[in-house]
């Protein structure tokens, strides 16, 4: 019983004491009791935001306490929302309490309609159509139309016109003021057309080839596996039979190269600290760190670990 008491009483304190917390903090319990945003508050933050906005109308939801605010963008006329509500904080779907009023905004989707209703006929004369969204998968029949999507930041070009196509979406996009959602640290995923390819991103400071970025993507793997803490210096990459790399008894995820199989793989050299080492782009089982020669192990990337398994040297 005693204990039961002394259970009850810390509960009893800790309820009191999270809610005096709330209570300091300016936070609540009630969803209707959080104070939303005015309509000269809502003006100047979407001012800021988005630029001058001008007043259309409000709409209150009682039930959910909400206001749903309507305002039209000056500069390019399109109306859109943006709704004051209470910010629940909670987990697993619970909710704790609420701090302060959120604001959800609708911005992005009327700014894309508008962008391709005032951009189609630029693009159709550049020879690209401009499209909501850009479908990419295996299944889908080569060649392509050239294709561009604002949303999905992706351009399907020619390898013989991709560089022009890349200035002119650029130049396009960038003709119209920075939207966080849309068009701010705006990278360009762009992809050939005439085969499933991928060719790079292009980017403020320019153009990344697909080559560079894949090499920035193993060296990173190459320090992950290697537990590197320093700096790697890439090297060069070569095509090798697996033979070459004495990796015949290894376990591929990719059964081509298993059964004595000898085909050919792109072998990524980096030095550190003075010595070479090289990372594959293909999966084979690899030990855990915590076991011994001959046991299980999970797929990744098959780097050189002659310098790097401590619990061998």
């Amino acid at each position: 019983m005693i204990g039961i008491s002394i259970v009850r009483r810390i509960l009893i304190f800790l309820a009191i004491f999270f809610g005096f917390s709330i209570l300091l903090s300016g936070c609540t319990l009630s969803a209707k009791s959080v104070k939303l945003h005015t309509k000269e508050e809502m003006q100047k933050i979407l001012n800021e935001r988005y630029g001058d906005a001008e007043f259309v109308s409000m709409e209150k939801f009682e039930e959910k306490n909400q206001l749903v605010y309507t305002f039209r963008d000056k500069k390019y006329g399109f109306t859109y929302t943006a709704t004051s509500h209470p910010n629940a904080v909670g987990m697993d779907g619970s909710t704790f309490y609420y701090d302060g009023a959120g604001i959800y905004y609708d911005y992005e989707e009327p700014f894309l309609a508008y962008f391709m209703e005032q951009e189609k006929d630029n693009f159709a004369r550049q020879g690209i159509e401009l499209c909501d969204r850009v479908t990419l998968s295996s299944s889908v029949a080569y060649p392509m139309d050239k294709q561009f999507s604002l949303k999905d930041k992706t351009l399907l070009s020619t390898s013989e016109q991709y560089e022009a196509d890349v200035k002119f979406v650029w130049e396009r996009v960038h003709a119209y003021k920075e939207i966080p959602e849309t068009t701010r640290d705006y990278e360009l995923k762009v992809y050939n057309s005439q085969q499933s390819q991928f060719l790079g991103t292009y980017k403020a400071e320019g153009f990344v080839t697909a080559e560079t970025q894949r090499i920035e993507y193993y060296m990173q793997q190459a320090k992950q596996l290697g537990k590197i803490q320093g700096e790697i210096q890439y090297l060069r990459t070569e095509k090798k039979k697996i033979s070459e790399l004495g990796l015949m008894d290894q376990n591929f995820y990719d059964q081509r190269f298993n059964n004595g199989a000898d085909g050919k793989v792109n072998v990524y050299y980096f030095s550190y600290e003075g010595k070479e080492y090289y990372i594959i782009d293909e999966w084979v089982a690899q030990l855990r760190d915590d076991e011994e020669d001959g046991g299980g192990g999970i797929f990744q990337y098959y780097q050189n670990y002659k310098y790097y398994r401590i619990s061998k040297e």
